[in-house]
This record gives structure tokens, C-alpha cells and sequence, in this order.
């Protein structure tokens, strides 16, 4: 399943500002005096106080610093340009325990935001006349793609389940609400962006205050004119593709095939057979001394199908170590494309020179 998006998108934050001011009755506590030991909102008569913070780190630095270590490893896979990072830890002898790295990695700029939360809500708190208030975390992420619903629900939850001497670590934050309009899903004809609800610690002992996050859920589907969807497989959720107006060739040849996959019904040896092929005219277009002549169109053509082929490679986490060149391989594909008998001699002599020469070496 793909989702595009084309054109300039208004970004979300201030859009669920409008909301809470006009659907939740908030009202802002920011003035002149304000600091960072104050939550934003006080909503719905007193009863909901929340802090709004915004995803501005997309984790790339934690990122490549983590690539960077994990390059050492002697099982870390070798693709053909860029992979997702999903195509690399599968390939690797510890799946699990690179990605809980990765996860706790990514985690990083979500606990951050919790901490300065915890301490913005405890302080208010105190000072607070109100008996019955729902403190509430509200996570906005507005276009970072590394903050997928179901990374971001793993981290979260495990949060506000830790335990710090015998209270929870995090226990002046009541509800975490995530927001993003990156992810979504299409059911039945519908795009559905996804709103993630997560109870903290006080929802088990006060079970009042786990309708809060329904009452925000509710009613921000229906501020957006829908009816609440709620969805069990959080997994299901897709990054959204941004369309941009213009685009240089090899990016545009990348949405083209994302679009049209031909690729993607080949079974694993076929998929090994075309790569040979691929790769095999693309070196014959570009060897001073082979015979075979193409056309500027021929050689634009075997670069497109090149960069379709590293992308269903990377799609199905399949490094380039698992497609080795061999001589045998090489002759094989240029029979199966019916090239001239000449060609084909010419290939298998220079392939068996090759091979002798990577022997000697």
C-alpha cells in the first residue's frame, strides 16, 4: 500500500492548536513570565492541563552516529546505493538486538520531550487549586518519517512503565496523545492518519482518567469532519510519499518505479538472473573494445533499469553479496538476451580472462 502526497501540506501543529482552543475550550497559560516550568493549556474547565510539544529532531545525527558503529560488524551487509534500515538489520546475525538499538536510538528525542514534560506538569501541579486534573502529553510530529506509530507506541509504553526507587519515572504524566500526518493507512477507500492514546501509570489507579484521552480522540476526528476509527494493527501504518513538483531524473525514476514495482513478482533466482543481465549490458555499453554498439536511449534505458533493480533489492533486504559476479553466470544471461553470436564469444573470452586473472591476483 502507497499513499502521495503532492503540494504544500499546512503543517500540523498549528492546526491542533486551533483545536484545543476551540474544541477543548483551552486556554493558553504562555505570558509574559512564562517558562518552560508551564504547560500550554488549560482545557475543558480546569480539568486538562496539556503540554504540546513538536517533533523538530528527525534523529538523524543519533542515527548516522549509530550506522557509524554498526559498520564495524563484520556480518554488516553491502548494498547497491541506499537501503532502508530494516533491509540492513535483517541481513546482520543479531536482527533483535540491533533493532532494539535502533529503536532505543531513535527513542531518544521522544523520552527527552517526556522529561521536560514530567517536570513542566508536576510543577503546575502544585500550584494548581483543582482535585480531579488530567495531565496530558501531546506529541506532535510534523513530517519526520523515522517516528512511525508503532516505533513510537514501543518507546512510550515502555516508558511510562519504568520505575524509579518505588515510584513510576514518569509519573506526573497522566496520557501521552502522538499525533502525525507521515503515517497513514487506507481503509476502505479512506486515508486514516493515526492518533495514538497511551495511558501513564495513575490511568490504573484512577481509571477516570482514561476517558480524557478518548474524549481528545473523539473529538479531534470529528474537528477534522470524520468518525473515530479505531484501529488493532498499528504495524499497518505507511510512510506517506512526498510528490515533489520537480524532481532530478534518478529521483523521479524511483517514484516511477515505486508507483509500478515489475519487479516484484520475480522469485529470488529470477530476480539473480535479471540482475545479471542488467548488469551485463550496462558493462557492454560502456567497454571501449566491445563490438556491440548502443544508442545514447539503450544506455539511459540500463540505467533506469539498474536503479529499479537496487530498489527492489533494498525493498527485499537483499544485500549485493547474495548476487556475486561469476563468469558461468555472465555467458548464461548473454545467451537468454539473444545477443549475436559474436557478442556472446566476445563475452565468455573476456569473463574467462577475467577469472584467470582474479585467480592469479
Amino acid at each position: 500500500m502507497r499513499i502521495e502526497r503532492t503540494g504544500q501540506v499546512e503543517p500540523l501543529t498549528p492546526r491542533v492548536m486551533v483545536f484545543i482552543e476551540k474544541a477543548l475550550s483551552g486556554v493558553s497559560l504562555d505570558g509574559p513570565d512564562s517558562n518552560d516550568k508551564r504547560p500550554d493549556y488549560l482545557c475543558i474547565d480546569g480539568r486538562l492541563v496539556i503540554e504540546l510539544k513538536t517533533l523538530e529532531d528527525d534523529g538523524t545525527d543519533r542515527m548516522t552516529n549509530l550506522t557509524d558503529e554498526l559498520r564495524q560488524r563484520d556480518d554488516w551487509p553491502v548494498f547497491l546505493g541506499s537501503a532502508p534500515m530494516r533491509a540492513f538489520i535483517e541481513n546482520t546475525n543479531d536482527p533483535e538486538g540491533i533493532q532494539q538499538r535502533v529503536i532505543e536510538r531513535l527513542g531518544r528525542g521522544l523520552i527527552n520531550q517526556r522529561k521536560k514534560a514530567n517536570r513542566q506538569l508536576h510543577a503546575f501541579s502544585k500550584t494548581s487549586k483543582a482535585k480531579n486534573l488530567v495531565r496530558m502529553l501531546l506529541i506532535v510530529n510534523e513530517d519526520h518519517e523515522a517516528y512511525d506509530p508503532h516505533m513510537v507506541s514501543y518507546v512510550l509504553w515502555h516508558a511510562v512503565r519504568q520505575i524509579k526507587g518505588e515510584l513510576p519515572r514518569y509519573e506526573h504524566v497522566d496520557l501521552i496523545v502522538y499525533m502525525t500526518e507521515r503515517h497513514a493507512q487506507m481503509i476502505d477507500g479512506r486515508v486514516i492518519f493515526p492518533t495514538l492514546v497511551i495511558e501513564g501509570s495513575s490511568c490504573a489507579s484512577d481509571e477516570w482518567k482514561s476517558a480524557f484521552g478518548e474524549l481528545f480522540f473523539n473529538r479531534w476526528a470529528r474537528w477534522n469532519g470524520h468518525f473515530p476509527k479505531f484501529v488493532e494493527d498499528i504495524t499497518s501504518f505507511e510512510t506517506i510519499d512526498h510528490v515533489p513538483e520537480h524532481a532530478a531524473r534518478q529521483d523521479f525514476w524511483k517514484l516511477e518505479y515505486r508507483r509500478k514495482p515489475y519487479l516484484r513478482d520475480l522469485t529470488e533466482m529470477e530476480l539473480y538472473d535479471r540482475f545479471d543481465e542488467v548488469n551485463l549490458m550496462n558493462a557492454l555499453s560502456f567497454m571501449k573494445d566491445c563490438p556491440l554498439e548502443t544508442t545514447l536511449e539503450q544506455r539511459t534505458d540500463g540505467i533506469r533499469m539498474f536503479s529499479d533493480m537496487m530498489d527492489e533489492m533494498a525493498h527485499r533486504a537483499i544485500p549485493v553479496t547474495r548476487f556475486p559476479h561469476k563468469a558461468d553466470r555472465a555467458v548464461f544471461a548473454a545467451r537468454r538476451l539473444n545477443l549475436p553470436p559474436l557478442i556472446v564469444e566476445w563475452v565468455e573470452k573476456f569473463e574467462r580472462e577475467l577469472e584467470e586473472m582474479n585467480h592469479e591476483s
